[in-house]
């Protein structure tokens, strides 16, 4: 894979997970209501992506009681989001290996997290990405955006256009 190309994807990840994270913060604003405008600066803002998405789950399950299908929607995203944790983790902290004289190559990223698997430990584990396989994550991640964007209109209601507080949940 050309490294230039690589590298537009890798940018194209990155900043799709962070415009995810930062609207994940925004829905667990909103499931918190207005009367919590203190905790975003100094809890929610704070939350690394594992815990943002557990508080969204266990406040949602108290908050949408009784809203059982939009409920489940927010549940079915909250688990496509964190089964790409491990390759956001990877974007940011693999090390990535480039062949530049095999453009037709994939990359191969190797995270060196310790782990004990098939009876002895593991320190090295290995990734391999093409462009097609970029290209699917670049596109799965925008689907979860838009998907995380809608949720948050629905809880907001009517009153996401008006510009006016949040619905009772």
């Amino acid at each position: 894979m050309r490294k230039e190309r690589l590298f537009e994807k890798i940018g194209e990840m990155t900043i799709l997970f962070a415009t995810l994270e930062h609207q994940l913060q925004t829905l667990l604003e909103i499931l918190l209501g207005e009367k919590s405008r203190l905790i975003g600066p100094f809890f929610i803002h704070e939350l690394n992506l594992a815990v943002l998405l557990r508080k969204i789950k266990h406040i949602a399950r108290y908050k949408m009681q009784g809203n059982g299908s939009d409920l489940e929607e927010l549940e079915h995203l909250l688990k496509q989001i964190e089964a790409t944790r491990d390759i956001r983790n990877l974007l940011v902290h693999g090390n990535w290996q480039i062949d530049e004289e095999c453009t037709a190559c994939p990359v191969r990223v190797r995270d060196f997290k310790i782990k004990f698997e098939d009876g002895q430990w593991q320190e090295l584990t290995e990734t391999t990405f093409n462009e097609k396989k970029l290209t699917h994550l670049v596109r799965r991640l925008q689907g979860m955006i838009n998907q995380a964007q809608y949720i948050t209109r629905r809880l907001l209601g009517p009153q996401a256009a008006s510009g006016s507080a949040p619905r009772a949940l």
